[in-house]
């Protein structure tokens, strides 16, 4: 059923319907890491189809609602400070998070080429 996407020390971070961009992984329903990233057990609801595909498309919107956001802020329509804390915590926690996943959140930045 579903191609995953995994952190650095390879835990699952996301599950999806399609492979996508840097998510080729799949795996059986059952796999261990699947049941894990469920809390231990598949929802047994999660076989039904046009769930599964109301799943997909949510986690698809968020990235459309962030996006948005992101054009409001640079826009200057909205400012981050205008969102609420416990937004503005999971905008930034979902930034860290892309970044780490992408390998561009090092603490330690090499001074390869500043002198």
């Amino acid at each position: 059923m579903p191609y995953v996407s995994r952190d650095a020390s390879g835990l699952i971070t996301g599950i999806f319907l399609k492979s996508q961009s840097n998510v080729t992984e799949f795996l059986p329903n059952d796999h261990p890491d699947i049941l894990r990233f469920f809390g231990g057990a598949l929802p047994q609801n999660l076989t039904n189809n046009a769930l599964m595909d109301l799943t997909q498309s949510d986690i698809d919107f968020i990235r459309v609602i962030e996006d948005l956001v992101d054009i409001l802020i640079n826009k200057n329509v909205i400012t981050f400070t205008d969102l609420p804390s416990k937004v503005r915590e999971k905008i930034v926690n979902r930034l860290d998070a892309r970044g780490r996943l992408a390998g561009t959140n090092d603490i330690v930045v090499s001074d390869n080429g500043i002198l």
